[in-house]
């Protein structure tokens, strides 16, 4: 991308990657089907969560805003637990998403970011945009409905299906729910239809649609760190894996610009 007055790269300073190679070599003798190895699976993750959060608390101490590029949705607990850290209380999160990552507490994986940060204190309100509701089980939308003082959701299928809610407005619903604390903008890419992760989606918002979103929550005083995640471009074709760092620059620049609108 270019240095130019709509986005300057001196504005920008890059730290660097977490190295999970060991970790992932670790994880290349398991078996998921393995009771023994699917404990050893939710260690690896929570050994991730300590790094994830250890160093989100550093950026955001420092005054920084964190743009957190991964890897799977598993870090948005670090995310959460190093930003609620940093500045000494519970945060909120927005979560444009296909999935409520909200499932049972049962070791740490990529499933349940989410309700482990709601369970331990370092998420207050959750608001989880766009959910697909033939991929959502009765037991999620069940514990969903009994947090909803705390925790609120629309879906994919009432926003561009049935066309019951406009998606400006349901923008709108979710910051004033979330805007009260600090939040966390959270994008897992499986919302967008045929971008290469591992739950591609045949169906989801357009590209225009979530880069308005990034913009839109980008754009108040509490958005505390943006964060993308899923992103596969192995499970690309050949000649279009550039596609997703593409995509990827494209809503870290519009974020990037809706932070700089408010100074």
């Amino acid at each position: 991308i270019q240095h130019n007055r709509f986005c300057k790269g001196s504005q920008i300073l890059i730290l660097g990657t977490l190295d999970v190679t060991a970790l992932n070599q670790q994880a290349d003798s398991l078996q998921f089907s393995e009771t023994a190895d699917r404990k050893t699976f939710h260690t690896l993750v929570s050994e991730i969560d300590k790094e994830v959060s250890h160093i989100l608390s550093l950026i955001v101490k420092s005054g920084k805003i964190p743009i957190v590029i991964g890897g799977g949705h598993n870090n948005a607990y670090g995310n959460i637990k190093g930003t609620a850290l940093a500045k000494g209380k519970p945060i909120n999160a927005i979560n444009l998403d296909a999935h409520s990552d909200f499932r049972i507490l049962e070791g740490r994986h990529s499933g349940n970011g989410f309700s482990y940060a709601f369970e331990e204190g370092f998420l207050k309100k959750y608001f989880i945009f766009g959910l697909h509701e033939s991929y959502t089980s009765k037991n999620v939308l069940d514990k969903l409905k009994s947090l909803k003082e705390r925790v609120l959701y629309n879906t994919y299928d009432a926003l561009n299906i049935r066309r019951e809610k406009e998606f400006r407005l349901e923008m709108q619903i979710a910051i004033d729910f979330i805007k009260s604390d600090a939040y966390g903008v959270e994008i897992d890419l499986d919302s967008l239809p045929m971008v290469p992760t591992s739950a591609m989606t045949p169906s989801g918002f357009s590209v225009e649609e979530v880069r308005q979103f990034v913009y839109f929550f980008g754009k108040h005083p509490q958005a505390a760190y943006l964060h993308i995640c899923e992103g596969a471009p192995a499970l690309d074709f050949e000649t279009n894996k550039h596609m997703v760092g593409k995509l990827i620059g494209y809503l870290v620049t519009d974020f990037i610009k809706a932070k700089n609108s408010l100074d």
